[in-house]
């Protein structure tokens, strides 16, 4: 499965880089996927909302999961989302399928 990781370094992060600005996140990142049975397949350090973007494969959600519970317990990092690639035409089929079996509440 194809991911994508949406990160905002907090000012513990931050001053990490201001400490050893020739830190290789790209290997310890790298690093870390390979131990949970991931693949990172291209990292960004970017300007905007989000600091870092990750895109990977994971073999299911929980070792992106974990990966995020890792991260997180780092200190370095204040915001993580993770994007899940998915297949609109398959979850469409799904739905059509189930058509009719919700309804609004109150109606």
């Amino acid at each position: 499965m194809k991911f994508i990781a949406l990160g905002k370094y907090n000012s513990s992060g931050l001053s990490g880089f201001v400490k050893n600005p020739t830190d290789d996140r790209r290997s310890a990142i790298n690093n870390m996927f390979e131990k949970a049975g991931a693949k990172m397949t291209d990292l960004f350090l970017t300007r905007g909302s989000y600091d870092v973007v990750v895109i990977g494969e994971a073999p299911d959600f929980e070792t992106m999961g974990a990966l995020k519970m890792l991260v997180m317990s780092s200190g370095a990092i204040s915001d993580l989302n993770i994007l899940e690639e998915t297949d609109f035409s398959a979850m469409a089929k799904k739905a059509a399928s189930i058509e009719g079996a919700y309804r609004a509440p109150g109606q």
